[in-house]
């Protein structure tokens, strides 16, 4: 997309363009902010909900085995679509579909066998991921205007695009994304592995040192995202003051973030990183004496 690159956007390995978004688009705004980290969470938590998706993530990836790489691997992946050249943007999708198309799993209960790649179980992550996106950059960023928000919508058909949905079968405005949402509540529940992921996620316990006390921030900041039922079927308890609370002290903490990094520096950083980082692309390897194989993608 060309567009006019702001002071400090420049051009790297792999982000050579401005890519399939751009600086002039909210999509860049809202991956910029911090705040998308805490959408990303709170993404994870609503998707794991649809059990079909939670059987294929538990039987078909190494969520278990490896839960911090897997996150990584999907920050990665979310920043190369985003902030990187259309080349690389387009790759690391062409890429994420080739994965999927391998993942393969066996509902319990019917028997039934399921697949990453179903239309259906893409639809439910996208738009899920896009949701919790938008609430977390409402709730805890300077949130947007009624068009920006439908605009951010609409911009995600490109992310649609790219791991194999119809562009036009998920949501195009922040109304159709709500309408969706709520519609597919009746679908979801607390299946066995959701359990696990449930206190994977969100393990309980008394903070004894700083760092734990603003990592459980964090988590109540990712589940007071989250819909009524949605906590509900988790069994998360939130008091209304509780969720004011935490939003405050969230907003304050992610304020003192922003104002360090502004978004204008915070862009050429993640632009760095995906010159490092791309998902996808070929790593150049140092030559040492023992070499160590990369992991298993997945």
């Amino acid at each position: 997309m060309a567009t006019s690159r702001p002071a400090g956007v420049e051009a790297g390995g792999h982000t050579a363009d401005d890519g399939l978004y751009g600086p002039d688009s909210v999509t860049w705004r809202v991956v910029a902010h911090p705040s998308i980290g805490l959408g990303g969470t709170a993404a994870a938590m609503v998707q794991m909900l649809y059990p079909p998706v939670m059987y294929v993530i538990d039987q078909a990836s190494s969520v278990r085995e490896n839960p911090e790489l897997r996150a990584k691997r999907t920050g990665d992946y979310t920043a190369t679509i985003t902030f990187g050249d259309t080349a690389t943007a387009e790759n690391a999708g062409a890429m994420l579909r080739r994965l999927h198309s391998t993942r393969k799993a066996v509902g319990p209960d019917s028997g039934r066998p399921l697949r990453a790649d179903d239309p259906a179980l893409l639809e439910w992550v996208h738009n899920s991921l896009t949701w919790s996106m938008l609430r977390s950059f409402e709730t805890y960023g300077p949130g947007l205007s009624p068009a920006e928000r439908d605009r951010f919508v609409a911009e995600q058909r490109i992310a649609a695009r790219l791991v194999g949905c119809d562009p036009d079968s998920v949501a195009q405005t922040a109304a159709e994304l709500d309408a969706y949402m709520a519609a597919m509540e009746g679908k979801l529940a607390l299946s066995e592995p959701c359990l696990w992921f449930r206190d994977m996620v969100s393990p309980g316990g008394l903070a004894v040192k700083p760092a734990d006390a603003v990592k459980g921030l964090m988590t109540r900041a990712a589940i007071a995202l989250m819909s009524p039922l949605h906590r509900d079927l988790y069994g998360f308890k939130q008091s209304r003051l509780g969720r004011r609370a935490t939003v405050a002290a969230t907003r304050a903490l992610l304020a003192g973030a922003t104002s360090k990094l502004p978004l204008e520096a915070a862009i050429p950083q993640v632009r760095e990183y995906v010159d490092a980082h791309a998902f996808g692309a070929r790593r150049r390897r140092a030559v040492v004496p023992d070499p160590v194989g990369a992991a298993d993608p997945g």
